[in-house]
């Protein structure tokens, strides 16, 4: 159930950006031994929409002729920190990586062999992804079963996006990972249902850094 607030404060969304940066960067580094070549990710985009806005154009594929023919890969996110996860490759890339995996120029890749390469690579991703924000919050955190959309994909996770909204604002982070040609480029999005988990773990950790703080004062006193 959504529970994001419309009054969302400035250290939320840099918290989530920061979050999203650490699992972005492990994303990237296993996309790179996938395809064995260096990828790198781009700074993330947080983006507060209204219900009626969870079909707006991601940041990188503004155009049509992107979004056209745009796959997906989408894992409900479980556990401490509960929402949607989306991996999403326009036509170029897909075709790109599914050679890469396959092994085999995309004209004699089988359907079947295109759905396995991207359900693979999205499970390996999200993996990496989720697990980096459960060390980090502290919490279990779990990607449910794949569900592939090879068509249409932006428009299937607003969707998705949509059943668990209740009609209330979300919160959009995304963060492009790419090869360092940008002939491969992947978009992974995030919409949490809830910054109360985050919040939480903030609070924490400020706590935890103050008392080490003191302790370390200290012993330098009594030293």
């Amino acid at each position: 159930m959504n529970a994001i607030a419309t009054d969302i404060r400035e250290s939320d969304v840099d918290r989530v950006r920061e979050l999203t940066s650490i699992g972005a960067g492990h994303a990237a580094t296993a996309l790179a031994r996938l395809v064995g070549r260096p990828c790198k990710m781009g700074v993330p985009t947080v983006r507060m929409l209204a219900a009626d806005q969870l079909t707006a154009p991601f940041v990188v594929s503004a155009s049509a002729d992107v979004r056209e023919g745009m796959a997906g890969i989408f894992f409900e996110v479980e556990g401490g920190l509960e929402g949607e996860l989306a991996l999403l490759f326009d036509a170029g890339s897909r075709s790109c990586l599914v050679e890469i995996l396959v092994g085999k120029e995309l004209g004699a890749v089988q359907r079947d062999e295109e759905e396995s390469a991207l359900r693979e690579v999205g499970n390996i991703l999200a993996s990496h992804m989720v697990s980096s924000l459960a060390d980090t919050l502290g919490v279990a955190v779990l990607p449910s079963i794949p569900i592939l959309a090879l068509d249409d994909a932006p428009e299937a996770f607003a969707s998705l996006v949509a059943l668990r909204a209740a009609n209330g604002p979300v919160l959009r982070i995304e963060t492009e990972i790419s090869d360092r040609k940008r002939d491969l480029r992947g978009l992974l999005v995030f919409v949490p249902d809830t910054i109360h988990e985050i919040r939480s773990q903030s609070r924490a950790q400020r706590r935890a850094q103050s008392r080490s703080q003191s302790r370390s004062r200290s012993r330098s006193r009594q030293g």
